[in-house]
């Protein structure tokens, strides 16, 4: 694994994300073989016979749920920024993806994207008639994926998500964006054609998006993990993550939500899969079990955005190089910088009364002078100054933020100190090098937005 320029680092080979947890002597990562449990490999061979194609479920645990409660979800609801009581919010979110392929240099003005309903059907839709031309067509983003889509075409409800397709599959010589890329585009799918008289949930999205997958013909195996939402005009959204990817919801300077990743163990996420009979096999012979764990195993969270909030889902790409606070400081440095976020001595932090114009894409780069590349320290590339809004900036900040760890040989992050606590006598310094996707939301309440500008423009 490349830590820096120059310099080779060799990981430990049961770190790899792997599929399958397999005995130590083999090699794999850490995990408890099935030869030490034969009711567990029992219940596998009970169900190979039912469906070969689809990967086998070994672990049947309910879902874990995380909802509000009612005292969280009263103070959701409750009025800020001055807003009325009778006032029913209006959430228009303005989104933007950026990333950034493992191994390549990471191009914000060529790699960030805006979501734009009147420009585009959705984001991360694939495009081509064979694999081959969808592939030549992905952003740089690796094995990692996302996509934004509105709901049966209404601008009012939005889904995205975002998803990274486990590496281990490529030592079976299966491309694993081929999983993760197609997720997404099947979800992207299915939100478009959704119809309007059906509510969508996340993780019913989710649950289409994958069996789609595992019946196209063109994959043959895979896997990979997922965090997707689902959003409402009025500011509700819903959320359902599986696996290591994840989601950081951050109100005027602090950190409102969060996901917590799921894990069998350390660097072992929960994942969806598809096994082909042959690999299936080969593991069975040595005593491993093939993970797959079906959507109904997300975490399923209920959540408000509000006017101002920003909303990032993210890869462990992300997570492995950053925590929560690292986020949050990038995010909060832009908003100060941009003007989006205030700071007065009586209230702290609060909304910029040009908040909608900033996310605006005509009016952010023109009138504020937002540039993409400016919020990435890499003057070695050279990079020109490319216009963008201000999720585009967010976005750019924190992939390039994220890149610049993996790469540094001495800023332990997140994954570098869980090392160093389940390996003491083998530390692991520096970042982690992988793929990086994020997707960033900023949530602007329409009938704010439309009386901060009636009062800017009294004063002028």
């Amino acid at each position: 694994m490349s830590a820096a320029a120059g310099t080779v680092r060799a990981a430990p080979t049961f770190l790899t994300r792997s599929l399958i947890f397999t005995p130590s002597h083999i090699n794999q990562r850490a995990g408890k073989s099935s030869r030490h449990n034969p009711a567990l490999a029992y219940r596998v061979f009970l169900d190979l016979h039912r469906n070969i194609r689809r990967s086998l479920d070994p672990y049947r645990f309910n879902a874990r749920s995380l909802y509000s409660s009612p005292r969280r979800a009263a103070a959701v609801s409750a009025p800020t920024n001055g807003m009325s009581n009778s006032a029913i919010p209006h959430i228009s979110l303005h989104i933007a993806a950026s990333s950034s392929g493992k191994g390549r240099k990471y191009r914000p003005e060529l790699s960030t994207y805006e979501y734009v309903p009147s420009d585009d059907d959705a984001l991360g839709l694939q495009r081509g008639s064979t694999l081959e031309e969808k592939r030549i067509r992905r952003p740089d983003s690796g094995q990692d994926a996302y996509f934004v889509a509105c709901v049966g075409k209404d601008p009012n409800t939005i889904a995205f998500a975002i998803a990274d397709g486990v590496g281990g599959w490529s030592e079976h010589g299966i491309d694993p964006a081929d999983f993760s890329h197609g997720l997404c585009s099947y979800m992207a799918e299915t939100t478009l054609s959704w119809s309007s008289e059906e509510r969508l949930g996340p993780k019913q999205l989710l649950e289409i998006g994958y069996d789609k997958t595992i019946s196209d013909p063109t994959i043959h195996a895979g896997g990979t993990t997922a965090c997707v939402a689902v959003t409402e005009g009025d500011g509700r959204m819903r959320i359902a993550n599986l696996g290591d990817s994840g989601f950081l919801q951050l109100r005027l300077g602090a950190v409102q939500h969060y996901s917590n990743p799921q894990t069998h163990a350390f660097n072992t996420p929960y994942q969806m899969s598809l096994t082909p009979p042959d690999i299936l096999a080969q593991a069975m012979i040595f005593g491993g079990l093939p993970l797959n764990d079906k959507p109904d195993r997300a975490d399923l969270a209920d959540h408000m955005l509000r006017h101002g909030d920003v909303l990032v889902l993210a890869t462990d790409g992300v997570w492995d190089n950053l925590n929560s606070q690292d986020i949050l400081s990038v995010v909060s440095l832009h908003m100060r910088t941009t003007g989006a976020w205030w700071r007065s001595e009586d209230q702290g932090y609060i909304v910029s009364p040009v908040l909608s114009e900033l996310v605006d894409k005509n009016l952010g780069p023109h009138k504020h002078g937002l540039r993409i590349s400016d919020t990435v320290d890499s003057p070695a590339q050279q990079l020109p100054l490319a216009t963008g809004t201000l999720q585009s900036v967010l976005a750019a900040a924190i992939v390039g933020e994220a890149k610049s760890a993996s790469l540094s040989t001495k800023r332990d992050g997140p994954f570098a100190k869980e090392m160093q606590k389940q390996f003491p006598y083998d530390p692991w310094h520096g970042g982690k090098v992988d793929d990086i996707a994020v997707l960033v939301v900023v949530a602007v309440d329409e009938n704010k937005a439309k009386e901060d500008t009636q009062k800017l423009k009294a004063k002028l």
